[in-house]
């Protein structure tokens, strides 16, 4: 993964890149619907059910993007973000959080712990859609 000059920005190594998206929710329509949303274009989908494994996958998987819901057990979002913040191979990975909750500093709470977006649930797809290509590439699968 190569970074342009906006930090958050992943952009694709080579046309065949097919880059990879990890959604961490606890609530497992949440993360069927995000996977049935992409599956239109050339993405990798991953799911996991809350934050200690989406902390993993990262590690181990390396994702492009991180969509990630706040509360969850076992690791919530705001673990999530600490925990990337603190490693260097991670810090530079977009993350998108999800929120049921309605807080007014909420999301510049969530900013300030590393995330590069904050939506409100329910999201609607073309917000979602929006957003996630503020950070990687978007091209339906042939």
């Amino acid at each position: 993964m190569t970074t342009t000059s906006s930090p958050l920005k992943c952009m694709p190594l080579s046309p065949h890149y097919r880059p990879t998206v990890l959604c961490i929710d606890d609530d497992p329509e949440i993360t069927h619907s995000i996977k049935l949303l992409l599956s239109i274009y050339d993405v990798n989908v991953i799911c996991e059910c809350c934050g200690r494994l989406g902390i993993w996958d990262i590690y181990r998987k390396k994702p492009d993007l991180v969509i990630t819901d706040l509360r969850m057990p076992e690791g919530d979002g705001q673990f999530l973000l600490e925990q990337l913040q603190a490693f260097p191979k991670t810090v530079q990975i977009p993350v998108i959080v999800l929120s049921g909750q309605r807080n007014s500093q909420l999301a510049g709470r969530m900013r300030h712990l590393g995330a590069a977006s904050f939506l409100n649930k329910p999201v609607s797809r073309e917000t979602l859609i929006a957003e996630i290509e503020r950070f990687i590439p978007l091209h339906e699968s042939d």
